[in-house]
């Protein structure tokens, strides 16, 4: 559910509001957490907390970084992409934009293309 924006106007101060409702998820997850080194709620009680709501969807994965300490994976990307080689990538793209305070939600877009020849 959507409500559009509203607009007013406080003194010299514009204020704009958009609202957006939607149904909570389990996992509230979808494809990975990156946590940083001072969050709020550290990897050790998030891992536990999801686990109770999703048993063996996420793995967890500690980082060697000055601002990230874990990155939380949903395990079925693990399947297609290698461990070392997902976490690279989340790294690199996460590192210019996480303060070592903040969580990262991430949604991956996986697709796996095959081709293969043969001979009859």
């Amino acid at each position: 559910m959507s409500v559009s924006s509203e607009t007013t106007t406080v003194g010299r101060r514009r204020v704009s509001l958009k609202v957006e409702l939607q149904r909570f998820r389990l996992p509230p997850i979808d494809s990975a957490l990156i946590i940083g080194r001072r969050a709020a709620i550290g990897p050790t009680a998030m891992a536990k907390s999801l686990e109770e709501m999703v048993p063996h969807e996420f793995e967890r994965v500690d980082v060697e970084h000055p601002r990230i300490q874990t990155i939380l994976v949903h395990t079925a990307h693990l399947r297609r992409i290698p461990k070392e080689r997902l976490v690279e990538v989340l790294v690199q793209q996460a590192e210019d934009m996480i303060d070592e305070t903040e969580m990262l939600h991430v949604t991956l877009d996986v697709s796996v293309s095959i081709s293969e020849e043969f001979e009859l």
